[in-house]
């Protein structure tokens, strides 16, 4: 697929005369109307480059990420419509079928739609590392696939404490000093229906597993759109005096139901070691910039040399940055979230 967009002011695609954009040929007549004719066989051109084969064309894939394949394809695909759409625009107008008014209006916008192509292009191009070309991806992705059509999760996670001193429950943020005897809540919200699973990795190693729980009524998967508390109720998680340092808790989201990674949770609240999937994803620092690919796959192999978390973190928006300790999208075209949040445990 070649791509050839225009981002002159005044231009669609179907040339540079007309209403909207188009080489101008003979008038022909609509009903009483002359019309100028536009060239409907004009490429598009963006800032006249020539974008041979689209996004996909870029290598930006690796063999551990197959979600890119699925993204770079669901991008190609939408700008291969807005070529198709704004084409038949441009032959509805020849044919009378559109007024001057509506077939400028409508070419306009997809005029504004396409002319962010050139931009979303260089900077998956550009991109220096596999993280900036992780969020290069995951921009374009936003900003040309329709919602509907997207592949995404969205979480947010907030932590709540209160502290033996202190007569209220307040918002946790990440790296907070939490005193022994401290109660913890979780809410959490997904943007769409998701298996959840909570894990917390004292310093000693130890795994507790918060959820799925059997003692926790809340049904797994958790409902789109609603936030729920964990552990329901006014129940809360207390924090004894054994494990002081660096706690860390583990949230997986996916869309999907991971069936392994469940089975794991299960042995391990039986008292089990943790092992296979379970004691990878526990074995996740905080984010490294060492890594340089997403190497966490949730798979039975064997853990990485090298293991981060999947999923972009997000800046808490303005009328959400009280209720929220973290906050994160799913790649472009992922399905699945692991998160890590860590708190200081003090005496």
């Amino acid at each position: 697929m070649a791509i050839l967009v225009s981002a002159a002011p005044n231009s669609l695609g179907c040339g540079s005369g007309g209403p909207g954009g188009g080489e101008a040929r003979r008038p022909a007549m609509c009903g009483a109307e002359e019309r100028v004719q536009l060239n409907c066989e004009s490429e598009f051109k963006y800032e006249g480059r020539n974008i041979k084969g689209g996004f996909s064309a870029l290598g930006v894939g690796s063999a551990d990420a197959k979600t890119d394949e699925v993204a770079l394809r669901q991008i190609d695909q939408q700008t291969e419509q807005f070529v198709a759409q704004s084409r038949r625009l441009c032959d509805e107008y020849n044919a009378c079928v559109l007024d001057k008014e509506t077939y400028g209006t409508r070419s306009e916008n997809l005029r504004r739609r396409m002319s962010k192509v050139p931009e979303l292009y260089d900077s998956v191009k550009a991109a220096a590392d596999p993280a900036a070309r992780t969020k290069a991806l995951s921009t374009a992705y936003q900003e040309l696939v329709p919602a509907e059509a997207r592949r995404e999760l969205t979480l947010e996670l907030g932590v709540r404490a209160k502290k033996p001193d202190q007569g209220s429950t307040g918002l946790v943020s990440a790296g907070a000093r939490l005193p022994t005897d401290s109660r913890v809540s979780f809410s959490l919200k997904v943007s769409h229906p998701a298996y959840l699973y909570l894990f917390q990795k004292s310093p000693d190693g130890t795994i507790n597993v918060l959820f799925p729980d059997a003692h926790i009524a809340t049904p797994n998967p958790l409902p789109g759109g609603v936030e729920l508390r964990i552990p329901s109720g006014e129940a809360s998680y207390r924090l004894n005096e054994k494990d002081v340092g660096t706690e860390r808790v583990y949230i997986v989201a996916s869309l999907e139901p991971l069936t392994n990674i469940e089975q794991a949770a299960q042995r391990v609240a039986a008292g089990e070691k943790p092992v296979g999937q379970l004691a990878a994803v526990a074995q996740i620092p905080q984010n490294s910039g060492s890594c340089k690919t997403r190497a966490l796959e949730l798979d039975d192999s064997a853990t990485p040399p090298c293991v981060r978390s999947r999923g972009l973190e997000l800046d808490p928006e303005p009328q959400n940055a009280g209720g929220a300790s973290l906050r994160a999208r799913t790649e472009a075209a992922d399905s699945v979230l692991v998160q890590v949040f860590a708190f200081e445990h003090t005496p």
